[in-house]
């Protein structure tokens, strides 16, 4: 498919974002909403092993990004790591693929307003309701609190992406230090060895419970954003070089602050507690418990400036998925068009209609926080799959993705880690994401061909559905106890092995990955791909 030609607006001069800025944007991603929360959720969840999960979230975030950043290195199009499928596998699949990338990131920015209210709640409780102890949910003047968050992020968004990135980096070196400084002032002041050994005897290397608080307290979630500077390789001076730096410096200083945080918690607070303080804001009720005044007006800018500052970076990511999608969907639509300041106006305000939807059926950041994890590690399966498959193919039509062993550990160990983490994601999210998984494909199905095409994607995907619904049938064996710890996760792997051998079936011929490459290759010589990154 050729690519459209460019808007009737005028389009902007290109704009490229350095190294620096793209290192950036990644760890303000990881740096949000989730360390207001997910250190002490973790611990309820994980006890000791806690710092275990947060290892273990890090490392297999690591091993699932070396795929991608390899794949969007050879391949920086506009949507990045969503796109790679486009190349190697049929419409179908890939379209759906992008359909549910789009949707996982489009749920980050009612996310993180509503973050941002429950910790506002601190100080204005009408903002929230209580439902139980230690759980809360938003109420309608919350609500419309998050509404006017959404609304004044989405036109932000709507101006140049450089100031987005020039705001951001700012914006993250704030949310680097402040975490730090609050970790350090709580662990140095007020934390106490037997309340941190109360936890650490609960079983440091409880491997189970760390598996469940990767995706259920919100571990993976926080890393998640290594994805967003692969998103916007289009957008970068120098891909090969900026890529992998964007990726390593994030992960490492996410896995520090939060390892800090959860080390926080476990040395000032009783093993078994199930909140600290107030429940809608963890972090602000120890400071507050401890007597950390000074803390608290720093906490309460941060609050707000952190989640809005991941929110402003997934906006930004959000809109060129969606971007992205028309491109493969609809060439020519709207939206695939661009306003004078090169961004995705009508994308943009799409994702936050889509995303005010989101704030009313999942009403605490624990419930949300889960089914976008699910939905989110799902997608990784894309980059493992995507340089198994141009491995093989890449010397026969002389691409610049080549077969190595080294490249055929990454790419299994990669579909392996993503199969693990979609497996620990429990039976709920798996259902879920079942769901998702099945009325993506039938609603691609019907759009490309009515009744006909619902049943030829049916059939083409079928082996995916089948994954997914063993899945999710291996998560309730294990519930019920049919199957123990750690057969189960063998069990996933197997499946993982099986699914990664349908995914390699379902490939293209070489032919079509050759025209497939120059398509690529194509749009990001177009007018429309320089708008795109200014």
């Amino acid at each position: 498919m050729s690519s459209p030609s460019p808007s009737s607006n005028a389009a902007p001069q290109p704009a490229r974002i350095s190294t620096w800025q793209l290192a950036l944007l990644s760890t303000g991603s990881m740096i949000g909403s989730g360390w207001l929360f997910s250190p002490f959720y973790g611990l309820q969840t994980a006890g000791g092993a806690v710092l275990l999960a947060w290892v273990l979230a890090a490392a297999l975030s690591l091993v699932v990004s070396l795929s991608f950043a390899r794949m969007c290195s050879a391949f920086p199009v506009v949507g990045g790591t969503y796109r790679l499928l486009g190349i190697t596998h049929p419409r179908s699949t890939a379209n759906v693929f992008l359909f549910l990338g789009w949707l996982s990131y489009v749920v980050f920015l009612p996310l993180e307003a509503q973050s941002v209210v429950q910790y506002l709640a601190f100080w204005w409780p009408d903002l929230v309701r209580h439902v139980a102890p230690g759980e809360v949910q938003l109420s309608w003047a919350g609500l419309g609190v998050g509404v006017l968050l959404i609304l004044g992020i989405t036109w932000f968004n709507t101006l140049h992406i450089t100031r987005v990135a020039q705001a951001n980096a700012w914006v993250s070196m704030w949310k680097v230090l402040v975490p730090l400084i609050v970790a350090l002032a709580v662990i140095v002041l007020h934390g106490r060895r037997e309340l941190f050994m109360q936890h650490w005897a609960t079983g440091p290397l409880a491997l189970e419970p760390a598996m469940m608080a990767i995706i259920g307290s919100g571990l993976a979630f926080a890393f998640a954003g290594f994805q967003n500077g692969l998103i916007l390789a289009n957008q970068v001076r120098d891909p090969r070089r900026s890529l992998p730096f964007s990726l390593y410096l994030p992960l490492l200083l996410g896995m520090t602050l939060y390892m800090l945080l959860s080390v926080s918690f476990m040395a000032t607070t009783p093993a078994g507690a199930t909140q600290v303080g107030n429940a809608a804001a963890p972090l602000l009720g120890l400071v507050s418990v401890l007597g950390l005044g000074l803390l608290l007006p720093v906490l309460l800018a941060d609050a707000v400036i952190a989640p809005m500052g991941t929110a402003n970076v997934f906006v930004a990511v959000t809109g060129r998925i969606l971007y992205a999608c028309g491109f493969e969907l609809r060439p020519g639509s709207r939206l695939t068009r661009l306003n004078l300041h090169g961004s995705p106006v009508f994308a943009l305000w799409i994702n936050a209609a889509v995303g005010l939807l989101f704030l009313l059926p999942f009403p605490t950041w624990k419930e949300l926080v889960g089914f976008l994890s699910s939905m989110v590690v799902f997608t990784f399966l894309a980059g493992p799959v995507s340089l198994l498959v141009l491995g093989r193919a890449g010397s026969r039509i002389g691409i610049g993705v080549r077969s190595s062993l080294r490249a055929r550990v990454v790419g299994v160990a990669g579909f392996l880690c993503s199969t693990w983490l979609v497996y620990w994601g429990g039976r709920h999210n798996l259902g879920w994401l079942l769901l998702a998984l099945v009325l993506a494909v039938v609603l691609h199905g019907w759009l490309e061909g009515r009744a006909a095409g619902v049943r030829r994607d049916l059939r083409a995907n079928a082996y995916l559905v089948a994954f997914v619904a063993a899945l999710c049938a291996l998560s309730w064996a294990r519930h019920l106890e049919w199957l123990s710890f750690p057969w189960d996760n063998l069990a996933a792997a197997g499946l993982g092995g099986l699914a990664c051998l349908g995914f390699l079936r379902a490939r293209l011929g070489d032919a079509q990955i050759e025209a497939q490459v120059q398509r690529m290759a194509d749009e990001r010589r177009s007018d429309a791909m320089a708008a795109a990154r200014g």
